[in-house]
């Protein structure tokens, strides 16, 4: 036991000291100018503080890695490699969320998206961009927010309408969760205009819905009936018509008790998790004060009449 301590321990020791080695040299061979070198020899330097990084990441010294890491990022700029420099701050960023230092993670993000779409690597960015998000989303989600939008911005840009609208969709649940739903709600819809520019429509039935409640969470039951007829009889399947056809006539009659059972079926309980608390919720709300939800109930009828449009769907 003891030797198998002592043993660990010397380990240890040679990784530091082969990263305490690694600086030596850098300073004293690759960025040293001389009669006959006139310029550092950047690319070795890199290479170097990125071999430092590594072993002071073995050795769990995060905070020494991400400061070779940034190193080793400034010295790839010198010489112009553009996607090695940023898949460096790449490394550093996981090393500043090794510490639990989320600070400067945003401000990292952005710089290393914006050196790999300097290189034609947008996907690279697009990813960055993404996983980055998902690391601050729990800290700091009005920066993931804006990390996604970013990505989904790229990907658009790149004819990428999928993954666009998958990181859009991303931006739509972060914003559900902080509720706010107007912002939501331009999410949700921008999803269907990347449809329009030929993405995918395999998932748009549940983001109908997904429009659909924030309508009602927003207390606008015209809107919801809108979204039914305008995106719901075009990508819902007959299931889905069907629920939101019953919650349409049970808003109407104020019918509390159907309003409850259909924000409760297995339907909206097995969609993404913000937008079922989101149904969750106003379902409980309907079971104190069910004739005060929503406030264009009573005026709606000027438009279209509840029972003729329930039959235009059965």
């Amino acid at each position: 036991m003891v030797m198998d301590i002592g043993f660990g321990i010397w380990n240890m020791w040679e990784v530091w000291k082969e990263g305490y080695m690694d600086i030596y040299t850098i300073n004293k061979a690759s960025l040293k100018t001389s009669l006959l070198k006139w310029v550092p020899d950047y690319d070795s330097a890199a290479d170097e503080y990125s071999k430092a990084a590594t072993c002071f990441r073995v050795g769990k010294s995060y905070k020494e890695s991400k400061e070779c890491l940034m190193k080793a990022s400034e010295n790839y700029l010198q010489n112009g490699s553009l996607f090695h420099a940023a898949k460096c701050m790449d490394q550093a960023i996981i090393m500043s969320k090794e510490m639990g230092d989320t600070s400067d993670m945003f401000k990292l993000t952005m710089k290393a998206s914006h050196y790999y779409q300097q290189h034609g690597s947008s996907g690279s960015a697009s990813l960055l961009l993404n996983k980055a998000a998902d690391m601050l989303q729990q800290s700091d989600p009005e920066s993931a927010i804006k990390l996604l939008k970013e990505a989904s911005n790229i990907s658009g840009i790149e004819d990428s309408t999928g993954q666009a609208m998958e990181y859009t969709h991303k931006v739509a649940r972060l914003l559900v969760k902080l509720k706010r739903y107007e912002e939501a709600e331009n999410e949700i819809k921008r999803q269907f205009d990347l449809v329009s520019e030929g993405g995918p429509t395999s998932n748009m039935g549940r983001v109908t819905v997904e429009l659909f409640l924030l309508q009602l969470a927003k207390d606008d039951y015209v809107a919801a009936k809108k979204v039914l007829h305008e995106y719901g009889m075009q990508y819902c399947e007959q299931a889905e018509i069907y629920m939101l056809d019953s919650i349409v006539n049970a808003y109407s009659d104020h019918d509390s008790a159907q309003i409850r059972k259909m924000l409760n079926s297995p339907f909206i309980k097995h969609m993404d998790v913000e937008f079922a608390i989101l149904a969750k919720s106003l379902a409980d709300k309907w079971a104190v004060e069910p004739k005060e939800q929503v406030t264009n109930i009573d005026n709606e009828e000027t438009e279209s009449s509840p029972a003729d449009f329930g039959g235009t769907l059965c």
